[in-house]
């Protein structure tokens, strides 16, 4: 349950009210499925297995399989272990290239 103070914060009814706001433009892609992208391609260009990752997460490769096809989300703990293993900030494994050029 969360601190009193912080219990009004919570939206009454059966939906958050931005619940049925259409994502903005160039947010088309689940994060997930982002993630799962760049982490075969990286996983490609590195030629580290499912059974490496495996390894490295504590995880069966069936699990790795399931995360790599974007079946199951990769967990925030699993993005940072990753993008130390890679040796690249964990915003490199969260971006599609779509915002590219429009800062």
């Amino acid at each position: 349950m969360l601190p009193r103070p912080l219990a009004h914060m919570i939206p009454e009814g059966p939906s958050w009210p931005l619940d049925d706001l259409p994502l903005p433009s160039g947010y088309g892609v689940p994060l997930s499925r982002v993630a799962a992208g760049a982490i075969r391609l990286e996983s490609a260009r590195r030629d580290i297995s499912q059974e490496d990752l495996a390894e490295l997460l504590g995880r069966s490769r069936s699990a790795i399989s399931q995360r790599f096809t974007g079946k199951v989300a990769w967990s925030l703990d699993d993005l940072g272990t990753i993008a130390a293993a890679f040796g690249c900030p964990v915003d490199d494994l969260l971006d599609d290239g779509s915002q590219r050029g429009r800062r």
